[in-house]
C-alpha cells in the first residue's frame, strides 16, 4: 500500500488538479470579496457545491483510478498474472491507497479553501470554519464511495477513458437537475442522488436517506463483485 501511495504522490497530475481547483477558488474568492462582500462568506461555505466537488471528481477520474488500468496500458499484465501470491494484495492495496488519497485530496482542498477565504476575508465570522468543516464530512464520504465505484468500473473495463465516460457523465448530469422539480423514484431523482453527487457537494441526502444508504451499499457491492469476477476470468486474482 505504501508503494501505491508513493506512486500517486509522485504523479504530477495529482497536484496539478488540486492546484487548478484551488486556483479557480482563489480567483472566484477575489471577485466575491471585491464585488459582493456581503455574500462572499456564504459562497465560500458552498465551495463543495461548485469548484470543490468538480475538482474531486477530476482528481478521482483523471488520477486515482488510473492505477486500475496502468498495467494494461504499460503491458505489465503478464508480469502481474505470473505472481499469484501478490496480485490479490496489489488489487486491495490499490483500493486502500486510492481511498486514502481521496480523503487526503478532500482535506487539502478544504484546508486550501479555508486558507484562501480567511486571508482574503480579513476576519472570520464566528463558527464559519466549524460549519465548513462539518460540510466536508459528507464530501469525504461521497468522494470515497465515488472513487470505489469508479475504480471498480475502470478495473472491469480495463480502460480509463471509458471508465471516465461511464462514471463522469451521470455525475455531471446531476448538477443540472433542480431538486425542487423532482419526485421520489422518478428518473431525475435517481440521476440527482444516485451517483454520490449530493454527498460530494457537501450535503447529506434529505430525500429518503434510508433508501440511498441501501442503494449505495448495493451499488458498491455490485460493481465490486463484477470486478472480482472479471479479474478471475483474466486470471488476475
Amino acid at each position: 500500500m505504501r508503494a501505491e501511495i508513493v506512486q500517486i504522490l509522485r504523479a504530477p497530475l495529482y497536484w496539478l488538479v488540486l492546484l487548478a481547483g484551488l486556483g479557480a477558488r482563489a480567483s472566484m474568492a477575489v471577485l466575491d470579496f471585491r464585488h459582493r462582500p456581503e455574500q462572499a462568506w456564504l459562497l465560500a461555505g458552498e465551495f463543495w457545491s461548485r469548484a470543490g466537488s468538480v475538482t474531486m471528481c477530476l482528481l478521482i477520474l483523471v488520477v486515482l483510478i488510473r492505477r486500475f488500468s496502468v498495467d494494461y496500458e504499460t503491458g505489465a499484465v503478464p508480469v502481474v498474472a505470473s505472481t499469484p501470491l501478490g496480485r490479490r494484495s496489489l488489487y486491495f492495496f490499490r483500493l486502500a491507497a486510492g481511498c486514502a488519497m481521496t480523503v487526503l485530496g478532500v482535506a487539502l482542498l478544504a484546508a486550501g479553501n479555508i486558507g484562501i477565504t480567511v486571508i482574503l476575508g480579513r476576519g472570520t465570522p464566528i463558527g464559519w470554519v466549524r460549519d465548513f468543516t462539518l460540510r466536508t464530512v459528507p464530501t469525504a464520504v461521497g468522494a470515497v464511495g465515488y472513487f470505489l465505484v469508479s475504480a471498480f468500473v475502470c478495473d472491469i473495463l480495463a480502460n480509463q477513458p471509458a471508465a471516465m465516460a461511464v462514471c463522469g457523465i451521470p455525475f455531471a448530469v446531476s448538477y443540472f437537475i433542480n431538486t425542487g422539480m423532482i419526485e421520489p423514484f422518478d428518473v431525475f431523482w435517481f440521476l440527482r442522488y444516485g451517483f454520490f453527487t449530493e454527498l460530494a457537494r457537501g450535503r447529506w441526502i434529505a430525500s429518503r436517506p434510508g433508501f440511498w444508504i441501501v442503494w449505495y451499499v448495493l451499488l458498491i457491492a455490485g460493481v465490486f463483485v463484477l470486478s472480482i469476477c472479471r479479474r478471475k476470468e483474466r486470471k488476475l486474482l
